[in-house]
């Protein structure tokens, strides 16, 4: 055997520990998720899926388990607008950061790479006044406001780089045939952009859907909870813990964001590297 084949060989062996052992809780997860409470806690624990039922997920969804689909809806419509705004706001802003030279461009690149750090507990209270001035607690364009405020900076900053990757010479031809700006930036770059916008998207979407702390501050009522909040309360469910349930419950809660990553994870890794390499 090749130097250059034991080398490839040892690394593909450690790649597969490294899948395994980051997979292995989330198929324990999907298995579970069949099983009864009974089941999970058996003192043989095994991968088996001999009497597996879809009880859980009934549960789980049910009126009179964990509800789940309310909340699901409310999580994909605050997760879905704030992935959408986020990516036409990040993409006009990256446009400009990109395109034009204006005072303390290279400082505001350098703010919008922090803001990351300016997030969680610190800004509970602000962000809470702001809501209540604005009369959006409790409500789903409160949250997308302020999922907004997390992830627009970094995406503004991504779409600057992606934007810096493509040829002035387009833009330019485009003015040259009676294009307006607005135009070549719609019609011409915006096209070309499609990896950026997804990467910012699921980046946007993955923070929105995710959240839990801001959600549990600034909702109390039914009609904005999220589902991150509803599996918290799952855990105490009327005195009493459903384990199978909570386990269907989990894994309801990461299948869209799975599902999409699948979809777009092409567009996602080109994004991601060219918005990274070229800012």
């Amino acid at each position: 055997m090749s130097p250059k084949m034991a080398h490839r060989l040892g690394l593909y062996a450690a790649l597969a520990l490294v899948m395994a052992f980051t997979l292995s809780p989330y198929a324990w997860l999907v298995v579970s998720s069949f099983k009864s409470s009974a089941d999970i806690f058996t003192r043989t624990p095994h991968w088996s899926l001999q009497g597996a039922t879809l009880r859980n997920y009934v549960w789980a969804l049910g009126p009179t388990g964990g509800n789940l689909g309310i909340y699901f809806w409310n999580t994909i419509l605050a997760a879905g607008l704030t992935a959408l705004i986020t990516a036409v706001l990040g993409a006009m802003g990256g446009y400009a950061m990109a395109r034009y030279a204006f005072p303390g461009r290279r400082l505001l690149a350098m703010a919008l790479l922090l803001s990351p750090m300016f997030q969680g507990p610190p800004v509970m209270i602000p962000f809470y006044r702001i809501l209540s001035a604005l009369k959006l607690l409790n409500t789903i364009p409160g949250l997308v406001l302020v999922y907004m405020s997390l992830t627009l900076p970094i995406c503004i900053w991504l779409m600057a780089g992606f934007f810096r990757s493509l040829p002035v010479e387009l833009e330019e031809a485009a003015l040259v045939d009676g294009c307006s700006p607005f135009g070549a930036f719609a019609r011409i770059l915006l096209p070309l952009t499609v990896p950026g916008l997804a990467a910012t998207s699921l980046y946007a979407f993955v923070v929105a859907w995710n959240d839990y702390q801001y959600a549990l501050i600034l909702t109390s009522s039914e009609r904005a909870k999220t589902i991150q909040l509803s599996l918290s309360e799952l855990l105490t469910f009327f005195g009493q813990t459903n384990w199978g349930g909570i386990m269907a419950s989990g894994v309801l809660t990461t299948l869209p964001v799975v599902l999409i990553f699948m979809v777009i994870q092409k567009a996602l890794v080109q994004g991601l590297t060219a918005g990274a390499l070229k800012s």
